[in-house]
């Protein structure tokens, strides 16, 4: 890179650094104030924070890896379960979260178990889900930061992860999830205008789009710009299997637990959280790809088959037409995409171990001080442990794609309906599924050899036993403490099997919960249809489907007006 495109890159730093310690003073009051930033966060933030954190380092390459490998369908791979987890989720899971006023999701535990069980599993679940999730996750987005960014500026993985992992560092420990909050606003937007630069200069030198796509049609056939589902490997048993993963997919860290329920926890209300989570659909699922449509395509004229390392396309495609200036841009988004999601992590993470072990266990009782310079040393730890990861296992992106968006939860995915929609589990059937889930999905993907295999195989493999494990276990020991199941529905009013509970309420109030279900249920519909009906609507521009263009233009259409129509007569709205 040239000297400009450097200075670029320390201005960008310097201005992240700048906005970590403008929140600093509001984020070090408490624990509270650094894990959920005084529960202060609008929906628009809400909107905008999550989607930088699903924007990772590896989102340019492997959308645009989805592409080249698979034409229009390729990123159906998770756009298929994201258009169905992301409105429920909106719709049930923000409201559930924010109502138990939690710190963290671990803290649920002794919400809604009993005993001393519950209170030592809750330590164990918060240094699983730090140690186990939380590291994980961080090693292969920064696995992705090398494989996009390394090709351009010529440095070594290694370099790469120390320069950037200090950065992101310094803000994240001293802004707390306030900074991680408002520093991901802006490094959305530079992730954005970062690779949307880069299309009309790729394709003024291509011949225009329409060149690439003819040269695209000759050289894959029609079938590249298949618009959605069935087609080339999602059919049959895999269509099935991503279309259960949506289902559930709100017991992942990434759907409605982890991170994502740490913003719903944060938010003002429980209608800033619902509403953000929508906007956030939006934007996860329509905006931020587009510039990799673009890109795909354009790799896939550019780039036969077989000749280059897909992982690498979008790396290329800079490399080749980037020039001097946008060169520095770009790997700011890049840096941008990263630090949104890895400074997220180590907050998230840090949480777990601070409010669920080390203040739960290990010193009750110190200052709100002690409690902020410990989750600060905890952040750093989880950095190192995850750097390690990443340039030690993280190998082979496309399985490791899957692994962490589908194989790594398949197991725990039960959780997510049994919790608040089944009275009857118990802390027994909750520790199985944890303990046994990242482990058993590891050992079976990569050892066992399942990544090689059609992808449904390994993920209802896995799925399957989850139910089967936590259903035996939950059966063959006792239910938990009436008092306690009756404190939970309290706070959270879940709906579903809980009718030994709801005969402690009043007729009236089980009336109302049975309403807000009944509507909650069409909500969620109206929700997937305008989420998929988005989404086709972008594919269907891109493949010139022009007749599903317009059928899915008046699907999204009535759904939205129907949808926000309905909301504000629940006065969502008026609750901002």
């Amino acid at each position: 890179m040239a000297f400009i495109d450097w200075g670029i890159v320390v201005v960008y730093s310097i201005g992240m650094l700048w906005l970590g310690y403008y929140f600093s003073k509001r984020s070090s009051k408490s624990m509270e104030s650094y894990f959920t930033a005084d529960r202060s966060l609008s929906w628009w933030v809400l909107a905008f924070s999550a989607v930088a954190t699903y924007s990772c380092a590896g989102a340019a390459p492997a959308f645009t890896m989805l592409v080249y490998n698979s034409g229009l369908l390729g990123n159906w791979w998770w756009w298929l379960p994201w258009v169905i987890w992301m409105p429920i989720v909106a719709v049930f899971w923000s409201k559930f979260w924010r109502r138990l006023n939690v710190v963290t999701t671990a803290e649920l535990i002794e919400v809604r178990y009993s005993g001393k069980t519950a209170s030592v599993f809750r330590g164990i679940y918060g240094v699983f889900m730090s140690f186990g999730w939380a590291i994980v996750l961080m090693g292969y987005v920064t696995g992705w930061l090398g494989k996009a960014v390394c090709p351009i500026i010529g440095c070594t993985e290694l370099q790469l992860i120390i320069f950037s992992g200090i950065i992101v560092l310094i803000y994240t420990t001293v802004g707390g999830l306030l900074g991680v909050a408002y520093t991901d606003v802006v490094q959305f937007g530079i992730f954005m205008v970062g690779n949307i630069v880069l299309i009309p200069i790729i394709l003024h030198d291509a011949g225009g789009f329409n060149a690439v796509y003819d040269k695209v049609l000759a050289l894959r056939g029609p079938g590249f710009f298949q618009a959605m589902p069935p087609g080339g490997d999602l059919v049959g048993m895999t269509l099935v299997a991503l279309v259960i993963q949506g289902l559930f997919f709100a017991a992942s860290p990434s759907g409605g637990e982890g991170f994502t329920a740490q913003r719903f926890m944060a938010a003002k209300n429980e209608f800033h959280a619902q509403l953000g989570q929508i906007f956030n659909a939006v934007l996860s699922l329509v905006i931020r790809v587009v510039p990799f449509l673009f890109l795909g395509i354009i790799g896939a004229a550019l780039y036969a088959p077989g000749t280059v390392d897909p992982a690498l396309i979008w790396g290329l495609l800079v490399s080749k037409y980037s020039f001097v200036g946008l060169t520095g841009l770009i790997v700011v988004a890049e840096l941008s995409a990263y630090m949104s999601t890895i400074s997220t992590e180590m907050n998230w993470g840090a949480s777990y171990m601070i409010n669920d072990m080390y203040r739960r266990f290990i010193k009750k009782d110190a200052s709100e001080r002690h409690y902020v310079i410990a989750s600060k040393i905890c952040t750093v730890i989880m950095l190192i442990l995850s750097l390690l990861v990443a340039h030690y296992l993280v190998k082979g992106m496309m399985a490791w794609f899957l692994f962490i968006n589908s194989v790594m939860v398949a197991f725990i995915l039960p959780l997510a309906w049994m919790r608040f929609f089944w009275w009857r589990l118990n802390i027994y059937g909750e520790a199985s599924a944890i303990i046994a889930g990242i482990p058993l999905g590891y050992l079976i993907w990569f050892p066992w050899g399942f990544s090689e295999k059609p992808f449904w195989q390994g993920f209802l493999l896995l799925f399957v036993a989850g139910w089967l494990v936590i259903l035996i276990v939950t059966l063959l020991t006792k239910p938990e403490k009436k008092e306690t199941l009756i404190n939970f529905y309290k706070r959270c009013q879940p709906p579903g099997l809980w009718g030994p509970i709801t005969k402690e309420f009043s007729v009236d109030e089980r009336k109302r919960i049975k309403t807000e279900t009944s509507n909650d249920l069409i909500d969620c519909f109206l929700g997937i249809l305008l989420c998929g009906g988005a989404t086709v609507i972008m594919t269907s521009l891109f493949g010139k489907h022009w007749v599903l263009l317009g059928v899915s233009t008046l699907v999204s259409t009535v759904a939205i007006i129907l949808f926000i129509n309905r909301w504000r007569k629940k006065g969502v709205f008026k609750g901002l």
